[in-house]
């Protein structure tokens, strides 16, 4: 049987989730339970021993096998799905108390097997304990009830990381072979690369000498002749300090994966300077809103990575712009982004021939793009004075900006063809003038506003 005084609790229990969300929203604390399966995936938990009926405090219970979606981190319910359920066991609750509820122990916490509506309606009023039978998971992470998914990651990565190099120590001797060097890595992985690189160096080295050379050779042979001048061409880069949280090893390692697939991608398989690789790593970390903005197409399309220098060259090729208009100054300081033009100029090209139904040669397309779209853009950007705006981008850098948004909006909004481009440098001038500080504080507002919403609407809902 509901109660009204079980519909008093339900609407309390909702409005505390929603305040809870917005505190930890602000302060940045896990809201949300952990999935059972995914811990257990993540730590790889197998051998389990059934601990018997137990009193667990509730406060320790942080996470559920099937229902963790539907609570907050301490158990309030998230929506109105299952009300009816809660009010039932909070109504019986009242009367009878909690029967038992069953759990899994993982390191110093709980996940629920069943019994999550008891547990939210226990910590509602104001319970400490309940009892639960409990079957233990033996793991070596230590887990806490404030850690999040990422932070028992991080607790795993780490302990693997850990094992990974006492036993890359043992294999390479590096430690004794190479007292001073610092080899620290903060991804596991990567010192099984590294002992892969150093079998894949003494092999080249027996190649060229057609003799066996010692394990202990190569290891030093790679640590003086490959791995310290990377590290050194990283050192005279001072990439390190746009990835304060990782070591020279790790950007090492990062050049090791990444030089094979960048080689093929530009066509020049064989040797690429240490220096063109580190380039790329630095474009790959956004510095500013641009890069940031090309970062979101660079999820969606196959955009190719290559030297700038070398995608303006093929570029130019394709398109034969210097040849056709000798004075364009189109530069990028993105890569990807002439991919992105030259698929303008393909659309274009389209667009043309359907207007004019008859087929037109591609120089015609260029030069037609380049006239009536391209340069129409770059006097608009002009006249706002754009180019003083960011004097980190250029004149093309604001060009792709603004189409690229057009395409967003026109998308979003279903309205091909009538978003002007006066409105959009209009958009940009102001993205220039409010900075993000003035995004973020409207992004709270409208948070903030939607939450004030969802309080009314639970409030009226579940208390007439």
């Amino acid at each position: 049987m509901l109660t009204p005084e079980s519909a008093r609790d339900f609407a309390s229990a909702r409005q505390q989730a929603l305040i809870e969300e917005w505190i930890n929203f602000f302060t940045g604390r896990p809201n949300d339970l952990l999935s059972f399966e995914e811990i257990k995936q993540n730590l790889r938990l197998q051998d389990s021993a059934y601990r018997g009926l137990q009193e667990v405090e509730l406060d320790k219970i942080v996470g559920s096998t099937g229902r963790y979606r539907d609570f907050t981190r301490s158990f309030l319910p998230k929506n109105n799905m299952t009300q009816d359920r809660w009010r039932r066991i909070d109504t019986v609750a009242l009367h009878e108390g909690y029967p038992p509820v069953e759990l899994y122990k993982v390191g110093d916490v709980y996940f629920v097997r069943d019994g999550n509506h008891r547990i939210s309606v226990a910590r509602l009023n104001k319970a400490k304990t309940i009892e639960a039978y409990v079957i233990e998971y033996k793991t070596t992470i230590p887990i806490s009830k404030d850690d999040d998914i990422e932070d028992i990651r991080s607790k795993m990565d780490a302990l693997l990381i850990a094992e990974e190099r006492e036993e890359f120590l043992k294999d390479t001797q590096l430690d004794k072979l190479r007292p001073q060097h610092t080899i620290e890595f903060t991804e596991p992985g990567r010192y099984r690369l590294v002992k892969e690189h150093i079998a894949f160096h003494k092999f080249l080295k027996e190649t060229e000498c057609h003799c066996e050379i010692p394990y202990d050779q190569a290891v030093t042979s790679w640590y003086d002749t490959v791995y310290i001048p990377t590290i050194e061409a990283i050192r005279r880069s001072n990439i390190l300090a746009d990835f304060p949280d990782r070591t020279e090893a790790d950007l090492y390692a990062w050049m090791l994966l990444h030089r094979e697939k960048f080689e093929k991608e530009i066509k020049a398989l064989g040797y690429v300077p240490n220096e063109d690789i580190l380039e790329q790593l630095r474009r790959e970390r956004a510095t500013n809103s641009f890069a940031r903005f090309m970062g979101i197409f660079r999820n969606t399309e196959d955009l190719q990575s290559m030297p700038l220098k070398v995608e303006r060259t093929k570029f130019l090729e394709e398109t034969r712009l210097n040849e056709l208009r000798p004075n364009n100054n189109i530069k990028f300081s993105e890569s990807g982004c002439y991919y992105l033009t030259k698929r303008h100029i393909d659309v274009h090209k389209y667009l043309k021939e359907v207007e004019q139904s008859r087929p037109i040669s591609y120089d015609e397309a260029v030069a037609s793009w380049y006239d009536n779209v391209y340069m129409p853009v770059i006097e608009l950007i002009r006249s706002h004075n754009l180019p003083q705006k960011f004097p980190k981008n250029s004149e093309a850098d604001l060009y792709l900006w603004i189409v690229s948004r057009r395409e967003q909006i026109e998308e979003d909004q279903h309205k091909m063809g009538h978003i002007s481009t006066e409105m959009l440098v209009e958009e940009l001038e102001k993205e220039g003038s409010a900075g993000p500080v003035a995004r973020l504080i409207d992004y709270f507002s409208e948070k903030k506003s939607k939450v004030s919403q969802d309080l009314e609407k639970v409030t009226a809902t579940v208390l007439p």
